[in-house]
C-alpha cells in the first residue's frame, strides 16, 4: 500500500499569492507610470524651452563677441500674436526669417503647439507659455517679464571725433540713426542729435543686432557701428568720427554769428568760386544778402544758393565789397549745410576776360552778421 505525500496549495495560499502578485504589479505599474510622467515632463519642458527661444532667441549664441540670436522678435520687431507666427509668416512680412521652430513631428503639423500629454499650450502676451502638465504638473515659461522688455529697449551712446573732441555747438549737425523692424513686416528708423558733450539716447528699439550710423553733415563724415540690444537694458555704444572735424570748427563755436565755413569745401573751377557753409546755431537763419571781399580785380555775375539762382546781373556785375541782395530770402536750418557759388568772374564790371583765382583769400559776410574767410586754393 502506497501513500502520496504530495499536497496542493491551500486556498489561503493561492489567495495570498494572488494578492502579492497584484501588489507587485501595482508597484510596477506605478513605477512605469511615474517614468512615463517624468518623460512627458522632460519632453514638454524641452519643447517649451525651444518655443521660448523661437520667440526671443538663444542668449548663449554669440558671433564676434556679440549676442547674435534674437528669434522672432529680433527679426520682426514685435512679439508673435500666436504660436503659429513662429512657423508661418503672419502676412507677407519681409523681415520674417522663420520657421523659428524645428518641425520634428512632420506627421502632425500642429504638434509643436501641444505638450506631451496632447493638450494645447496656452500662449499669452506673446511671451508666456503654459502647460497643464496633464493636470498634475503645471509648467510655465516666459521669454521676458514683460513684452516691452523685448520691444522697447534703449540705445545709449557718446560720439566724439578721433581726437576725442565732443561736438559742442556742432551737435546740431550730427545725426545718429538706427534702422530696425517696425513690427508689422517692414523696417523703419529713428534718429537724434547728440548733446554738446556728445551723449545721445534713442529709445523704443526692439532687441536684436542693429546698425547705428552717425553723420556729421558739415563734412559728410560718417561712422557706423553694430550693437546687440539686449532685453530691457538695450545697448551702450561709443562712436568716433574720423579726423578731428569738431576741433577744426572750434567745436562748432567761435567766429562771428552762427554761419560757419565748412572746412575743405572751397574750390575755384574755371572762373567760379565754390564754398559751403552751415548753421551751427539752434535756430533757423534767414539770409537775404551777402558781401564778398577779395583782392584781385574781378567782378562776378551770379550767386547760386544750393543750386538756386538768387542773384544774376551781367552788367553791372558785383564787385569786391559790394552787398548783394538776394532775389528771395534763403533759410538755413540748424545743422544744415549748403553750397554757395559765385560764378562767372570777369575782369571788368561789364564783362571782359575770365578771371581764375589761385590762393585768393575771400571774406564773406552774411545779412545775419556772420562772417567767414577761406582760401580759394
Amino acid at each position: 500500500m502506497t501513500h502520496n505525500s504530495q499536497r496542493g496549495f491551500t486556498l489561503i495560499e493561492v489567495l495570498m499569492t494572488v494578492v502579492i502578485i497584484g501588489i507587485l504589479a501595482a508597484v510596477a505599474m506605478r513605477s512605469v507610470q511615474s517614468a512615463i510622467e517624468g518623460s512627458r515632463v522632460r519632453e514638454t519642458q524641452a519643447e517649451m524651452d525651444e518655443l521660448i527661444v523661437a520667440v526671443a532667441g538663444n542668449p548663449d549664441l554669440y558671433n564676434n563677441g556679440m549676442r547674435s540670436d534674437f528669434g522672432y522678435v529680433g527679426d520682426v520687431g514685435a512679439v508673435p500674436a500666436s504660436l503659429d507666427n513662429l512657423v508661418t509668416n503672419p502676412g507677407g512680412y519681409t523681415t520674417w526669417a522663420g520657421s523659428y521652430v524645428s518641425r520634428r513631428f512632420t506627421q502632425d503639423a500642429d504638434g509643436f503647439k501641444k505638450d506631451a500629454w496632447g493638450d494645447n499650450y496656452t500662449f499669452s502676451s506673446g511671451i508666456t507659455l503654459a502647460s497643464t502638465g496633464g493636470g498634475s504638473t503645471p509648467m510655465t515659461k516666459s521669454a521676458a517679464s514683460a513684452a516691452v522688455d523685448l520691444t522697447t529697449t534703449p540705445i545709449n551712446g557718446t560720439i566724439t571725433d578721433a581726437a576725442g573732441n565732443p561736438p559742442g555747438d556742432s551737435s546740431v549737425a550730427v545725426t545718429v540713426s538706427v534702422g530696425y523692424p517696425d513690427g508689422v513686416g517692414g523696417t523703419t528708423a529713428a534718429s537724434t542729435n547728440p548733446t554738446a558733450g556728445g551723449s545721445f539716447t534713442i529709445s523704443n528699439i526692439p532687441v536684436g543686432v542693429r546698425m547705428i550710423t552717425a553723420v556729421y553733415r558739415a563734412t559728410n563724415d560718417t561712422v557706423v557701428t553694430y550693437a546687440a540690444l539686449l532685453p530691457k537694458t538695450g545697448a551702450t555704444v561709443t562712436m568716433r568720427l574720423p579726423g578731428a572735424p569738431f576741433a577744426a570748427s572750434g567745436g562748432g563755436g567761435g567766429g562771428s554769428g552762427s554761419i560757419e565755413f565748412v572746412s575743405g569745401t572751397a574750390s575755384s573751377p574755371n572762373d567760379d568760386i565754390y564754398f559751403s557753409i552751415w548753421n551751427t546755431g539752434s535756430t533757423a537763419i534767414s539770409v537775404t544778402s551777402l558781401t564778398a571781399t577779395w583782392t584781385t580785380t574781378a567782378f562776378y555775375r551770379r550767386i547760386r544758393w544750393a543750386g538756386t539762382t538768387v542773384f544774376d546781373s551781367s552788367n553791372p556785375r558785383a564787385a569786391s565789397g559790394q552787398t548783394v541782395t538776394f532775389s528771395s530770402a534763403q533759410t538755413l536750418n540748424p545743422g544744415q549745410a549748403v553750397q554757395i557759388r559765385l560764378e562767372d568772374f570777369r575782369d571788368t564790371i561789364s564783362g571782359g576776360n575770365n578771371v581764375n583765382f589761385t590762393n585768393e583769400v575771400f571774406t564773406v559776410q552774411f545779412s545775419d552778421g556772420s562772417t567767414i574767410a577761406f582760401n580759394s586754393n
